[in-house]
């Protein structure tokens, strides 16, 4: 048998593999709207750990890490304090989440931020927001799995078909079992891709340059300069990596999805104790920068799409067989979080803005049937979305993180400060995603302000937050907010 077949047979092995065991929790089982988003808020500290951590190795782990190491060389540093700075956050955010969305009975983000500021409006919007970012984030997860298939077929099969058939397999089991069936997948995920990411990320620098230390020698020789700031770029410099490691580590726990995660756990300590643990990923995530470097002394001619280059090398020297299994450990760090996001996005249309609207007078059968046809719907614009609009993946996520970060002061300082208002939530939050899209959109990421380069998602969050502190200190009541304390705890 070729390489290729080979290949595609394992990778697809491994896509229906893990489909049935998605499938499964949702086999017989009729379950309710609670079930099927939140998981029935019965998750314990493995089944929580693995949907938290399945948000970690996605696409932009197994692919745009690397393919940013070959690219950009020092800036890719920042993704391995990011997530650590995260952890920080959601040590202290998450705990109190949960026990929120369990005594009001919230599913989503936007039924938090409703409750919050008890405006049906604001939730609506965020909603809205929440949808238009979730997409990007999605559309990158395609886009991954198609250059891996592609890749692994050695051009047999293209990417737009390949990714047609995975992810109508996703759609099947998010379709079926929900928020569990994501569950029980990532663990499967999470353990083939730590095992590739490592065996790999050790394997290529020691076969080529007999250690990586001497990896990193012979980059440097080459290509002196390349690991530090800003490495092969112009502007990605010390303000640059800060202003984004402070954008995507309080952006975080921003993605809507991560609100539904929270409510699925069993109580706070699950979530606290995971917090704790998490960062132990972080470590894993050196290793597809080793295999990005080692990928730019070795491959020649130089790639013209800097995102294979995991897959490239590992093509150049192993046979069809360990592709294969690199190919399927890829496909599920796409397919897993994929699920997680179609999911999130079909309950935030359907619950915050399908049924705050025209479908407020829907039975709760109607609401989760309307969640589930859904699924296919979004499914169906996100391909088409990888198909006709493709971008690089890590400035696909890079984007997403810059707009969902806006989240941050309406929703952490309307748990933690008892003077947010809902004005200044929603002046905060418009002033933030406008600079977010016209800095984006006019090219001004970077953002260069007094010789600084600053990430675009950066100078949108600081104007929020003044914007918000400053509105919440002009129109905070404290009748007001006696009212709304007794209308929350009735």
């Amino acid at each position: 048998m070729s390489n290729e077949y080979i290949a595609l047979t394992i990778i697809f092995a491994f896509i229906i593999g893990s489909t049935i065991v998605g499938m499964i929790p949702g086999m017989n089982k009729k379950m309710s709207l609670e079930e099927w988003a939140v998981g029935g808020r019965s998750f314990g500290r493995w089944l929580n750990w693995f949907i938290l951590a399945g948000e970690i190795y996605t696409a932009f782990a197994f692919l745009g890490g690397s393919g940013w190491a070959y690219a950009r060389g020092g800036p890719t540093f920042y993704i391995l304090g990011y997530g650590a700075l995260a952890y920080m956050v959601g040590y202290y955010l998450l705990p109190a989440i949960s026990p929120i969305g369990r005594k009001y009975g919230l599913m989503t983000q936007p039924d938090l931020i409703e409750h919050i500021y008890q405006s049906k409006i604001l939730g609506i919007l965020t909603a809205c927001i929440g949808v238009a970012f979730l997409l990007p984030y999605l559309q990158l997860q395609l886009t991954g799995l198609g250059l891996i298939i592609e890749t692994c077929s050695y051009g047999m099969i293209t990417r737009v078909p390949a990714m047609l058939i995975a992810f109508t397999l996703v759609a099947a089991f998010v379709y079926l079992s929900g928020l569990k069936g994501v569950a029980a997948t990532a663990v499967i995920k999470d353990i083939v891709m730590i095992v590739a990411v490592v065996f790999f990320g050790l394997y290529l620098p020691i076969h080529y340059f007999g250690s990586v230390g001497g990896m990193f020698e012979a980059l440097d020789a080459a290509k002196p300069g390349f690991l530090t700031l800003p490495g092969g770029t112009k502007n990605l410099d010390v303000s640059w990596v800060m202003s984004t490691l402070v954008v995507t580590s309080l952006g975080f726990y921003m993605w809507p999805h991560f609100s539904a995660n929270s409510f699925s756990a069993k109580n706070p300590d699950v979530l606290r104790h995971n917090a704790v643990f998490l960062p132990l990923y972080q470590i894993c995530l050196i290793f597809p920068m080793l295999i990005g470097f080692t990928a730019l002394l070795v491959l020649v001619p130089a790639l013209k799409t800097p995102d294979m280059a995991f897959m490239t090398i590992v093509q150049k020297t192993f046979p069809g067989w360990a592709l294969g299994l690199v190919g399927g450990a890829g496909a599920l760090a796409c397919m897993i979080p994929a699920a997680d996001l179609i999911l999130s996005t079909s309950m935030l249309f359907t619950r915050n803005i399908y049924g705050r609207t025209i479908g407020k007078e829907s039975s709760p059968e109607h609401m989760a049937l309307f969640a589930r046809v859904l699924v296919l719907v979004l499914t169906g614009m996100a391909l088409a979305l990888a198909i006709f609009v493709p971008n690089m993946l890590v400035n696909l996520l890079l984007t997403g993180y810059s707009g969902v970060t806006q989240f941050f002061p309406m929703l952490v300082l309307g748990i933690f400060w008892k003077k947010a208002t809902k004005i200044a939530a929603f002046a905060g939050l418009i002033v933030g995603e406008i600079l977010v899209f016209t800095l984006i959109l006019g090219k001004m990421d970077p953002f260069s302000f007094a010789g600084l380069n600053l990430n675009a998602g950066f100078v949108a969050l600081t104007v929020n937050m003044i914007v918000f502190v400053a509105l919440s200190l002009l129109t905070y009541s404290p009748k007001v907010d006696s009212e709304k304390t007794a209308e929350l705890k009735a």
